[in-house]
């Protein structure tokens, strides 16, 4: 009996870990190849299947990756596949092929790279991204040469060049193939040891695929966190019912009369909209020859009843993290005076926590740096486990606290009376250069997500300094009296936002209580499209909007809907299933992202709408919210090629309705109040 009970715990053991010693010694095995202090034996290639051999403890071990055929999305530069524990190579091929180990590749590689990119000029850099991180390759001004991350980058290196992931990863392969050291082996699979990130070994390279992947050990320490799970639930009650509902009340008794007011309104208004009628019969043709709606009477239009704010500007796409950050780190490390942040969530992962750092370290240098966060949805998002972590890494208690400390920024937070929050997302710089979007500060931002922010300058940014200024008193103890007082004299926009030469148009549209300027300028834009509506958006719940698209294709109008195949809101998930079901069947083309989009963007024949509001009632009638409405021709096209056409071919078209049970019905009933 006694011979039978350790037989089976010993096959346990060979199954869970690959050797009879690895469950008592797991984590000192994986600590170990962490570091290098053990090195691969042998690694072979067995069908799409990595096996690295090891000797430990006089014992053969193995471990396994699943190698992807290709890059798995435009968004993803560098393909990642997770190791495991493997007894021995399963089902070994007659074409087992050999991966060769190059113990010093990587280091000595990305040294003669550097050595071909790095600037001759003094005090000049160049962006390089790479395995994630944003850095600068530079001369300082003695011509010293150095590399920092952009967030540690000296403000007085001026940059002339980027080079993105994929034109890095390109230059590493070739630079491989020219390596003397492997100079007459026929092997085209290589194993490259990092210094990188925790728990990411080694590189894979497959020179004939061009082939990169991250290889990620197993997470062999545990994520340690200031706040407890007794501290988060404290927390929340007294963000929630004490400091929304009674500090937020006192200080600001007008807005809150007036946002329960419109949200009362706005959910009886959301639960009687009629549903959207299908089209019978044939669906009618694209109309080819369309040649859209009158700008200029839409203009007048928007002028008359929804808003004014049209102010002069320049306006730069920045599409996913990979431009955005970079081009944000940059220049919030140049910052002279002032660096404003607005946003809805500033996590406290290592990616966010890194921004926090630079924007402690400006504000002890003498540049006045406030940030502004939604309350609630910033303490929930500290919940949450990031993806990538180090064995160092303490995940803070808060991101306000955090920031606070050791530092001189100032950080306000915006109260969430009658479960309402700030969506939007707005950062200045100097007062000279402004971002909105749909982007917060965090990993998935940085590395996950598919999304997008605008670089704006000029006028429209004196415009959004004033409107960040009211916020900010707003959110203090002044509430509605001390907002009132800064709209009534707050300074006129400043000299450095005057309109220069080429500067193009630009709207501003807001959700604020009782006040859907957002979605009442969309709407319009609808009804009045001709020959095209493309939309991308994360949450698609409002039934009017659905209403409009079908009376645009009963038109003949071209519309195109761009959602996420992955959602990072489960309900909203389905929403989005019953949603696309209903507009396919009226002739929609519906495309699902692969992987989680967040952009919120549309065209309307050549009217754009970019910014931080969803296709729901939150977005639309209750949060704070802002979109830019731009007709500039060449951002309209910018928009087109660069986002929905590149977005079309890296989705999957919708052939058929998907199938749905009755209690997805409920679901999406519940998702128009949201």
């Amino acid at each position: 009996m006694i011979r039978n009970i350790l037989l089976v715990l010993t096959v346990f053991c060979l199954i869970y870990a690959g050797c009879s010693n690895m469950t008592k010694n797991k984590k000192e095995f994986l600590a170990s190849i962490d570091s290098h202090e053990i090195l691969p034996a042998e690694a072979f290639l067995n069908g799409e299947d990595l096996y690295i051999k090891y000797i430990y403890q006089n014992t053969d071990v193995y471990l396994k990756a699943v190698l992807p055929k290709n890059l798995q999305t435009s968004l993803d530069n560098y393909a990642r596949a997770q190791l495991s524990a493997a007894k021995e190579i399963k089902n070994p091929s007659a074409e087992m092929q050999r991966v060769v180990y190059v113990a010093d590749g990587f280091q000595s590689i990305i040294k003669e790279l550097f050595k071909m990119i790095l600037p001759k000029g003094d005090g000049t850099g160049v962006i390089i991204i790479v395995q994630g991180f944003e850095g600068a390759l530079y001369r300082d001004k003695n011509g010293k040469p150095d590399f920092k991350l952009l967030t540690e980058m000296p403000e007085d290196i001026e940059i002339t060049g980027r080079i993105n992931e994929s034109q890095f990863t390109q230059m590493f392969l070739d630079a491989l193939k020219k390596d003397s050291r492997l100079a007459g082996i026929s092997q085209t699979k290589f194993l490259l040891p990092t210094q990188s990130k925790s728990t990411e070994p080694y590189i894979y390279l497959d020179l004939e695929k061009n082939l990169v992947v991250t290889l990620t050990l197993p997470e062999y320490f545990e994520l340690k966190k200031q706040m407890s799970e007794l501290g988060f639930s404290t927390s929340f009650i007294y963000s929630f019912l004490i400091k929304s509902h009674i500090f937020g009340i006192i200080k600001a008794p007008f807005t809150s009369v007036f946002r329960l007011l419109s949200l009362g309104k706005n959910s009886l208004y959301s639960a009687m909209v009629p549903p959207a009628t299908d089209i019978e019969g044939q669906i009618p043709p694209v109309n080819e020859n369309a040649q859209g709606m009158d700008l200029k009477d839409f203009n007048d239009f928007l002028n008359k009843t929804i808003s004014k704010e049209v102010y002069k500007g320049s306006a730069q796409l920045l599409i996913n993290g990979e431009e955005f950050y970079p081009h944000f780190l940059v220049n919030a490390n140049k910052a002279q005076h002032s660096i404003f942040i607005r946003l809805y969530i500033f996590t406290t992962d290592m990616y966010a926590l890194s921004i926090a750092d630079m924007l402690k370290r400006k504000s002890n240098e003498g540049t006045q740096v406030r940030v502004m966060i939604d309350e609630l949805n910033s303490l929930l998002n500290n919940k949450k486990t990031p993806a990538y972590y180090s064995k160092d890494y303490i995940m803070p208690q808060s991101i306000a606290s955090y920031l606070k400390k050791g530092s001189k920024v100032k950080v306000r937070k915006r109260l969430n009376t009658w479960a309402t929050f700030d969506h939007s997302k707005v950062i200045i710089i100097d007062r000279d250069l402004a971002y909105t979007g749909g982007m917060n500060f965090g990993e998935e931002y940085r590395y996950q997500w598919h999304d997008m922010m605008v670089a704006l300058r000029g006028p429209v940014t004196g415009r959004l300094v004033k409107n960040f200024y009211e916020t900010w008193s707003f959110n203090g103890w002044g509430g509605d009296f001390s907002a009132a007082y800064r709209k009534l004299f707050s300074k006129k926009i400043r000299e450095e936002n005057l309109e220069k030469p080429g500067m193009i148009n630009i709207r501003l549209l807001y959700t604020r209580p009782d006040e859907a300027q957002i979605f009442k300028a969309q709407i319009e834009a609808i009804k009045r499209a001709q020959k095209r509506i493309y939309i991308q958006n994360a949450y698609f719940s409002d039934d009017r909007i659905v209403k409009g698209l079908i009376e645009a294709r009963r038109r003949g109008v071209d519309v195109r809907v761009i959602l996420p195949s992955e959602n990072d809101i489960s309900i909203m998930q389905k929403n989005n299933i019953a949603m696309a079901n209903k507009l396919w069947r009226n002739g929609i083309k519906v495309y699902f992202y692969n992987g989680m989009s967040h952009v919120k963007a549309a065209l309307y024949d050549d009217w754009a709408i970019v910014g931080s509001a969803n296709f729901d009632k939150m977005s639309l009638f209750i949060n704070n919210e802002m979109s830019l409405g731009i007709d500039d021709p060449a951002f309209v096209k910018e928009l087109e090629t660069r986002l929905f056409e590149k977005d079309f071919k890296d989705s999957k078209l919708m052939d058929k309705e998907i199938e749905m049970n009755w209690a997805w019905q409920i679901v999406n009933a519940l998702t128009n109040q949201l």
